[in-house]
């Protein structure tokens, strides 16, 4: 594996913070609700919930200084940032070109939450060099 090669085969995520996830999103709802997620491995065991600070409903912006705090605050805890999420109150569970080309992350899973037609769907991801790898999402009991 080259340093170029990001890529894993799946996230784990506890399934109270897959169920805290949604339900954060539902509420944010019709605007888009972000945040991050944390855990000792490359796994979601902490969800971290930062205001969208966009003022455009189809949007999320999350702030520099929310983000180091709460990785300040994850490492406190022994942890380390493992995803970005944010919902789509109203597309797909797929990153859009804009998610493409505003990810900084593409050492961390990316995931959507989305109520398109009604339905709650999560979208797991990896964004790397502007390309969208689907990650499995492997919801756990612990």
């Amino acid at each position: 594996m080259n340093n170029l090669d990001l890529r894993i085969p799946a996230f784990e995520i506890k399934k109270a913070v897959y169920e805290d996830m949604i339900l954060y999103c539902q509420q944010a709802l019709p605007h888009e609700a972000c945040g991050l997620l944390s855990g000792p491995q490359f796994n979601g065991m902490n969800l971290w919930k930062i205001k969208n600070e966009s003022l455009n409903s189809n949007r999320f912006t999350m702030s520099k200084e929310s983000i180091e705090r709460t990785s300040k605050n994850a490492n406190g805890i022994g942890e380390k940032i493992s995803g970005i999420f944010h919902s789509h109150p109203s597309s797909p569970a797929y990153p859009s070109s804009h998610d493409i080309g505003n990810n900084p992350y593409p050492n961390l899973a990316y995931l959507i939450v989305s109520f398109y037609k009604g339905k709650v769907e999560v979208g797991c991801f990896q964004i790397i060099e502007g390309k969208v790898i689907p990650l499995k999402l492997i919801v756990v009991d612990e």
